[in-house]
């Protein structure tokens, strides 16, 4: 499983469901961006926007007389760039994390042990070609991996393998409530304790002293008539 992130991108060896080799690359779709911000003198609101509409992974797929143009920022005058040359930046930069992916996996052990190929996820993972583009470096067999692959949902935005981790948490908090569900709480009515002198409070006091001083007085007026 190799989750390409924004910062960065992350790999998962499983082998009979368990995982047996984990590690992180410090680079992912931020880091493509950033190249293409430097290369085309782009801010990077337009250079993320750019990447997401027209990026993809490999440069010899591109036609060579598209072009792309890009609106000026305050008055300046558009921008435009071949698709050839925005696939080129782009492909650098990914061909440089696959071939530190790939290192991770020959290093793991369990390079030959992986039958089934790669899972590959994440919001980097909807660059297009990208699978083509692994494949050819890495020569294992490789597919995308989209969230709604194991639910239900119209929502058009989960079917976005960015929102695969998110979705998989989801599911393994599913899975882990059914194995263990909540024991019910039974709560037993116990009687209430007899009020006391110190629960009836202030106002039971002053009733207290009020009548001693009215018994005071009733004694006095007695001796008084005798």
């Amino acid at each position: 499983m190799i989750d390409i992130g924004g910062g960065t991108t992350d790999i998962a060896i499983f082998h009979d469901n368990i995982i047996r080799h984990t590690a992180v690359i410090p680079f992912g779709g931020n880091s493509v961006t950033d190249d293409i911000r430097q290369g085309c003198a782009l801010i990077r609101k337009d250079a993320e926007a750019l990447k997401v509409k027209f990026g993809m992974a490999m440069p010899n797929l591109a036609k060579d007389n598209e072009i792309i143009s890009i609106a000026g920022v305050k008055g300046r005058e558009p921008k435009e760039i071949t698709r050839k040359n925005l696939a080129n930046i782009i492909h650098a930069r990914m061909e440089e994390i696959i071939d530190q992916v790939y290192y991770e996996i020959k290093s793991s052990g369990w390079e030959q042990k992986i039958i089934l190929g790669a899972v590959i996820t994440g919001g980097g993972s909807q660059l297009q070609h990208i699978q083509q583009l692994f494949e050819y470096v890495t020569g294992m067999d490789a597919r995308i991996g989209y969230p709604y692959e194991h639910i239900v949902c119209d929502k058009a935005d989960l079917k976005s393998p960015s929102y695969a981790t998110g979705v998989g948490l989801v599911l393994m908090g599913i899975a882990d409530a059914e194995k263990n569900p909540p024991k019910e709480t039974v709560v037993v009515n116990e009687p209430k304790p007899e009020p006391t002198v110190k629960t009836r409070g202030k106002w039971f006091d002053i009733f207290e002293k009020g009548k001693e001083k009215l018994k005071t007085i009733l004694e006095d007026d007695e001796d008084k008539d005798l």
